[in-house]
């Protein structure tokens, strides 16, 4: 029975969504420059002529990836900014966080290749550089409403007393040492709770 155009489209967005999952591990193991396309092929197990039919060069696979991290990034801050809550959303975010590092399902890498992106900064590559560029501007976004967060809630004796954006700096490199450590550990790697994490920034646990 000949497929409907409804499974050609479903099939499309699984074997697109296995490239991306292909291109992050490698980029992440090998680096932006140690990868080509034929060997985003042969991990995503399809051949190389298949794989120019979602994307049609590394940059522009590269770019896709950047941009998703760069409107994640941008959603996060709305969830800090859009409600005058503070423990919530940063509980929140933070056992999604935790839950992701707990399994496997390549969130680990997207983190640390998104960590070599903030590491790096812009590359050479006009189209490259503007991707990149942005999601920098996204993450500068997301730490202001973080350090907002954290002067919101100062003010009601929920957040610690130090400096807001020193706060945030030591919560995101907190963040980023985790997704490291369960790298380097795999299975082995005990995740810590959400109260340990939060008490970087919060004075006590409460729902206020």
């Amino acid at each position: 029975m000949p497929r409907t155009p409804e499974q050609h489209r479903a099939m499309r967005a699984a074997t697109r969504e296995r490239v991306r999952t292909a291109a992050i591990r490698l980029f992440c193991r090998r680096g932006y420059a140690g990868v080509d396309m034929r060997a985003i092929a042969a991990e995503a197990g399809i051949s190389t002529g298949s794989i120019y039919r979602h994307f049609a060069t590394k940059d522009e696979l590269y770019d896709d990836l950047v941009a998703e991290a760069a409107t994640g990034l941008r959603a996060l801050a709305r969830s800090f900014t859009d409600t005058d809550l503070v423990v919530e959303p940063l509980r929140g975010f933070v056992e999604v966080f935790l839950s992701d590092l707990s399994r496997d399902t390549g969130a680990v890498e997207f983190y640390l290749l998104m960590n070599q992106v903030f590491a790096s900064g812009v590359e050479a590559g006009p189209e490259r550089g503007a991707a990149v560029e942005d999601l920098l501007r996204a993450h500068r976004e997301v730490t202001g409403a973080v350090v907002t967060l954290i002067e919101r809630g100062r003010g009601r004796g929920l957040t610690r007393p130090a400096p807001a954006a020193e706060l945030a700096t030591c919560f995101f490199a907190t963040l980023g040492g985790l997704a490291m450590t369960r790298s380097a550990l795999g299975e082995a790697f005990v995740a810590p709770s959400v109260a340990t994490v939060t008490g970087t920034l919060l004075v006590e646990e409460t729902t206020v």
